[in-house]
């Protein structure tokens, strides 16, 4: 499955380009632009990575906080540079949340478990899968976000990670691999 290519600009929607420059121009109101049109996939991709609704919004509304307050400079695509940033986001949340467990099962006893009906845990194909995604590590599953979900191209998805083309389709070789695993 390729990623479509990124949505043109018309008359009615000037491109992401044209609204960094008019941003970096001082008009306010093309970073709100910008913000209504990326927010809901960053915050989908924070929640894939994050699994908890409230760091999803958390983590993604920083990301724009921090490109508001001008620790971007634009060069590049800005789709690119706003997934950079927000991954980064992601990752350091979940550095801190591995932390925490750590010292948790050295501090607090463990949770009684809790039966769960299993009919209702997952119903359906798409549950299966996004189990699946979910018990991949961080790296492999945003590599797989990165590339389908947000449909970014391997040159966009190198980028945000820090690495090469070829690395990343080795990288999405080797994730979708594991998920097929899972899913066996």
């Amino acid at each position: 499955m390729q990623p479509s290519p990124a949505r043109p600009s018309t008359p009615e929607a000037p491109s992401d380009e044209a609204l960094v420059r008019a941003w970096t121009d001082g008009d306010a109101a093309a970073f709100d632009v910008l913000f209504q049109r990326h927010r809901r996939r960053a915050y989908g991709y924070a929640l894939r990575m994050l699994r908890r609704p409230e760091l999803a919004d958390e983590v993604s509304t920083d990301t724009f906080c921090r490109i508001l307050e001008g620790r971007w400079k634009p060069t590049g695509r800005f789709r690119g540079f706003l997934f950079t940033v927000l991954h980064r986001r992601c990752l350091e949340v979940l550095r801190r949340q591995s932390t925490w467990q750590r010292v948790k099962l050295r501090l607090l006893p463990p949770p009684e478990p809790v039966a769960v009906d299993d009919a209702l845990v997952g119903a359906g194909e798409e549950a299966r899968v996004r189990r699946a995604l979910d018990a991949l590590d961080p790296d492999q599953r945003s590599v797989l976000l990165l590339y389908y979900a947000q449909e970014l191209s391997t040159r966009e998805v190198g980028e945000v990670l820090g690495c090469t083309p070829q690395q990343v389709r080795s990288k999405l070789s080797y994730a979708r691999r594991k998920l097929r695993e899972r899913l066996e």
